[in-house]
């Protein structure tokens, strides 16, 4: 059985999750070829005749091309609900990011975006917490939260990272983070940095009077030990999660979601790896679409990028990440490949703007995000000249200046933190 999926008058239907795609068919195969294979393998079909599937049901379950732009290579394509798991996002990426991506017929093939209509989002729990609700943590509504990022990477004992978390706090950091790679290593074990951390976390609180949150990473070999580091973090009275999601795995993830509907616990989400997937714009899946899967699983917060530090992204490309993540209804943007998506009760997520930043970037960084995002600095606080204290002050200072539209140099000039980071950075 071959199927003839292009059907350009065809108007999806509100029950049909929609993607839109990138493609370059193979050298002497046809656009519509390459379409209708494209919609045949991620759905009923295979590469020859078969008979296995009665007209009726392929009739029933067979998907749409239905948008069609050759000189943009745009594919548009509206699946039948019934082709998936409407609560599995392994399965759901199996279909419409899986074999696909290797078929000969196709030179280059990405997935840009997703559109879920209500069914598939009213299976999904959603961030618990999302923007509000960790504003609400913090009991900060009115600036950006500023973070920071344990540096070096790996390297720190148990007790050295607890100190540079802990003067990260009282200079200033809302939050302290650990990095991608650091969960459970012979010189800083997961369960005795977690619980120092922690201590040194409520002290600086008590000395500060602000709410300080430390973000563990629980990454793990195993599910299980995954979910035994998130109890132990709830069980010291921790308040976040820290989970790598692309190495991971979405089945991890939607298993930690379901596991911190009893917890305390909001969920920090870390995309390593995402531009092995991401960064080609010919062939892989848009960073955008992974974005979207985070926040219908219901993590609460998620790196988007930069624009000004070391990360790739262009600037239309963080924002639409950053109204991805935040935004209740996202409108169509034909240019950026995004689909119309209207989230529903799906609560937005806390955009994360991390990645070779120093506190001279910060008035740039909300005049693109607003209040509502975490600036998070790793060397820009530590490689500070008068140590990591005086980095998140300045930081701080940064974010204050900023508010108030004045000038860096201007605040700088009674602010020794600020100015020693500006004569450092520029």
């Amino acid at each position: 059985m071959r199927e003839d999926y292009i059907e350009t008058e065809y108007k999806p239907k509100p029950d049909e999750l929609v993607c839109e795609y990138y493609m370059e068919p193979a050298d002497g195969v046809s656009f519509e070829k390459a379409c209708n294979h494209m919609a045949g393998e991620s759905s009923i079909d295979t590469w020859s005749d078969i008979s296995t599937l009665s007209p009726e049901k392929a009739q029933e379950l067979k998907p749409h091309v239905f948008s069609i732009d050759k000189e943009r290579g745009v594919v548009k394509v509206a699946y039948k609900q019934d082709l998936f798991e409407i609560d599995s996002v392994p399965q759901i990426l199996s279909a419409i990011a899986g074999n696909i991506m290797s078929m000969k017929l196709v030179k280059n093939l990405r997935l840009e975006d997703i559109a879920f209509p209500k069914d598939v989002l009213n299976s999904f729990r959603g961030p618990k917490y999302g923007l509000n609700g960790v504003r609400d943590l913090f009991g900060v509504y009115d600036r950006p939260l500023v973070g920071t990022i344990v540096k070096p990477k790996v390297g720190l004992s148990s007790e050295k990272h607890a100190d540079v978390a802990y003067k990260s706090f009282v200079g200033g950091c809302d939050i302290v983070k650990d990095d991608e790679n650091l969960t459970n290593q012979k010189f800083n074990a997961f369960d005795k940095r977690v619980k120092i951390t922690l201590d040194a976390k409520e002290k600086a609180e008590k000395e500060t009077g602000e709410r300080k949150m430390y973000l563990c990473n629980i990454t793990a070999p195993t599910c299980e030990e995954m979910l035994r580091r998130a109890e132990v973090i709830n069980d010291l009275g921790g308040k976040y999660v820290m989970i790598d999601i692309i190495t991971a795995g979405w089945s991890a993830l939607q298993s930690l979601r379901e596991a911190t509907e009893d917890m305390d616990i909001a969920i920090h989400a870390h995309r390593c790896m995402h531009s092995v997937m991401t960064r080609n714009p010919r062939h892989g899946v848009n960073m955008v679409a992974l974005a979207k899967l985070t926040r219908l699983i219901g993590h609460d917060q998620l790196h988007i990028g930069t624009v000004v530090g070391k990360m790739h992204g262009d600037k239309d490309e963080v924002l639409s990440l950053r109204d991805e993540c935040a935004l209740d209804y996202m409108p169509a943007n034909d240019q950026l490949h995004i689909l119309e998506q209207d989230w529903g009760n799906i609560k937005p997520m806390m955009p994360v703007a991390s990645g070779g930043l120093e506190p001279g970037m910060i008035p740039d960084l909300y005049n693109m995000f607003g209040k509502d995002v975490i600036m998070q600095f790793g060397a820009g606080i530590h490689a500070h000249p008068m140590g990591t204290e005086a980095g998140a002050t300045a930081c701080r200072q940064s974010v204050e200046a900023a508010l108030e539209n004045i000038t860096l140099e201007e605040y700088a000039s009674n602010h020794k933190e600020l100015q020693s980071a500006l004569e450092k950075w520029g």
